[in-house]
C-alpha cells in the first residue's frame, strides 16, 4: 500500500467535509477499532512492523525501546502489537494504514492480507 495505486489513497473527501467525518474514514477506523486482534495476530515478527511504526513517527524512540525490551520479556508478540495498535488508535490516519498495511508489511505477514481487503 506505500505507493501506486491503492484503495485508501484513492477516495475522495467532499471539500466541505474534513478527514474524520468522512463515511469512509469511520468505517476504516471503526473497522481498524474492532480487528485489532485479528491484525495483531498476524504481525509474527517484530521486524519491519516495530521498526515502521517508529520510523514514521507513528511511536517515539522511547516507546520503541519499550516494545523492544516488553518482547525481549517474553510477552507473546501478539499483545505487545495489541498494545501498539491501541496506543496509536489515538493517532489514527489513513497515513497510518498505509504504514500498517504496507507492501513490506503485507510482504512479511500474510495473514494481514485478511484485514487490508476488509477495508
Amino acid at each position: 500500500m506505500a505507493g501506486g495505486n491503492n484503495e485508501l489513497s484513492s477516495r475522495t473527501i467532499p471539500e466541505d467535509q474534513n478527514e474524520e467525518e468522512s463515511d469512509d474514514y469511520q468505517l476504516m477506523f471503526k473497522h481498524f477499532k474492532e480487528n485489532k486482534v485479528e491484525i495483531a495476530s498476524a504481525i509474527t515478527k517484530p521486524f519491519p512492523f516495530l521498526m515502521s511504526l517508529r520510523d514514521r513517527d507513528f511511536i517515539s524512540e522511547q516507546k520503541f525501546q519499550e516494545y523492544q525490551e516488553t518482547c525481549k520479556n517474553l510477552v507473546p508478540l501478539e499483545r505487545v502489537v495489541y498494545d501498539i495498535l491501541s496506543n496509536v488508535q489515538k493517532k489514527f490516519s489513513r497515513d497510518l494504514l498505509k504504514v500498517i498495511f504496507s507492501k513490506t508489511h503485507l510482504k512479511a505477514y500474510p495473514e494481514i492480507r485478511n484485514q487490508v481487503h476488509q477495508l
